[in-house]
């Protein structure tokens, strides 16, 4: 069943949408809503229920709420995913894809090696990806969208967290093999993980002691190089194992 977000709350057990909507284009066009069809509809409070069409006109599908849902779906810990911006249009294959394995926040912030320069249309991009990152967490019916974010490095490194992460190609290559377990394991539920991935060139030692700092700790992510967009994915899946999959 089709699941759609709205930017308010739903009350009274009815819901209206209308063209300033953005699920009234794609329910009532592209499916072709009907009366009696139904979907399904996110709140501003993340309240999950089913709505069934009961009249519907050129500027208004009318629905009546036909049953209440309570789905856990989301990670039990936040998952801040920090990176660098991408080339060419792997950016927008990375948040569809980050999104549907379940992260809270997505955030770009300029690196050391960063190649990619969003400066000149750093906000038409992120009104761009926010949109993909909407259609892929009503794909993976999720409950949240997650929120996109262009930080300077300054401010991303000081975002408040339980536990941060940096992914260091070196540490895997000492050897170190249980950092990333253990720092996952270590917060609580409903806690703060703030993930840090380097560009293509890969960080710096200059910003790896500069994240230790702050409380980073610095892990390997296995014996491969992984590349810049598919480092966060490999972290989000194990994430996923090791929080949900017990």
């Amino acid at each position: 069943m089709q699941r759609y977000f709205l930017k308010r709350t739903i009350n009274h057990e009815i819901i209206n949408l209308t063209r300033e909507d953005a699920a009234f284009n794609h329910f009532g066009r592209v499916l072709r809503a009907r009366v009696g069809t139904k979907a399904e509809f996110v709140d501003s409070n993340q309240q999950l229920v089913i709505g069934q069409v009961t009249q519907i006109d050129a500027n208004q599908i009318s629905m009546a709420v036909i049953e209440h849902l309570n789905q856990i779906v989301e990670m039990p810990i936040n998952v801040t995913v920090i990176v660098s911006p991408l080339k060419n249009d792997r950016s927008e294959w990375f948040v569809q894809k980050i999104t549907e394995l379940g992260a809270t926040r997505i955030i770009f912030t300029e690196m050391a090696r960063t190649v990619a320069d969003w400066r000149k249309q750093q906000d038409k991009k992120i009104a761009r990806l926010q949109k993909i990152t909407q259609a892929a967490a009503e794909q993976s019916h999720r409950l949240i969208i997650p929120e996109i974010d262009f930080l300077t490095w300054k401010t991303a490194i000081h975002l408040p967290k339980d536990k941060g992460i940096v992914a260091w190609e070196e540490s895997a290559k000492e050897g170190e093999m249980s950092a990333f377990i253990d720092a996952v394991n270590h917060v609580p539920n409903n806690g703060h993980l703030v993930l840090v991935f380097g560009p293509e060139g890969g960080l710096t030692v200059d910003e790896i002691q500069e994240m230790t700092q702050f409380d980073f700790v610095s892990a390997g992510l296995g014996p491969r190089i992984l590349r810049a967009e598919t480092a966060p994915l490999y972290a989000l899946s194990a994430i996923s194992v090791l929080r949900e999959l017990q």
